[in-house]
């Protein structure tokens, strides 16, 4: 065999051996670019933002494609598997409405849309618990654990109640003043000119209709 043909013959064994997933060192290094990561950290709870224009940029969310559209439920599924949730929460509820003289249907409707009854939640803006309570807000309640579903429940019930009264019995005010804050509905008048606050109004009505529907 000639010094050229080695050559030849060394080349080509090179290259077949390239040709095959997980002998050469450039495969290889792909298991350094996407490592498997052991132990790794559970997920932080979920956070639910109050929609209001002071923690939410308004721009539009893409929707999921491939795999991960078909891992979302369709928001039927979705509200209902959040309504069987709410459940256990119903004894808290309504005592806090009895005490308060809340609908029950309009308090469950508010915890959905403020947490999707998780007790853990957690916004951008610090509001925490099932009815997304700040921290100023809460202690000026009297709720000494934010977390704790009964004090969150009672303390927001309270909340609210406070708002239906401060704007005379009208719910639509009230929501509005918990969700975008009482100066800026004083401030026009009525419900602001937020979209987000008009969506979450609106949020809230469709829900407590559902819980009516439902009791």
């Amino acid at each position: 065999m000639t010094q050229f043909t080695k050559k030849i013959t060394i080349l080509s064994i090179i290259f077949f051996l390239t040709a095959i997933p997980g002998v050469t060192g450039t495969i290889s290094c792909h298991q350094h670019v996407l490592p498997v990561i052991h132990n790794a950290p559970e997920r932080p709870p979920v956070v639910y933002a109050r929609i209001s224009t002071r923690n939410l940029s308004g721009s539009a969310v893409k929707p999921a494609v491939g795999n991960a559209a078909a891992a979302v439920p369709p928001p039927a599924q979705r509200d209902a598997k959040h309504h069987r949730l709410s459940q256990s929460y119903n004894p808290i509820i309504h005592k806090a409405a009895d005490e308060f003289e809340i609908d029950p249907a309009l308090l469950k409707a508010v915890i959905m849309a403020e947490s999707r009854y998780n007790p853990k939640a957690v916004s951008k803006r610090g509001a925490r618990g099932l009815m997304q309570l700040m921290p100023a807000t809460a202690k000026s309640l009297g709720v000494t654990d934010v977390f704790d579903p009964k004090d969150n429940i009672y303390g927001g019930a309270l909340y609210l109640k406070t708002l239906i009264d401060k704007f005379n019995g009208d719910v639509r005010l009230a929501l509005a003043a918990y969700n975008a804050g009482s100066r800026h509905v004083k401030k026009y008048g009525g419900v602001p000119p937020f979209k987000q606050t008009r969506l979450y109004i609106h949020k809230v009505f469709k829900y407590r209709q559902l819980f009516k529907e439902d009791a």
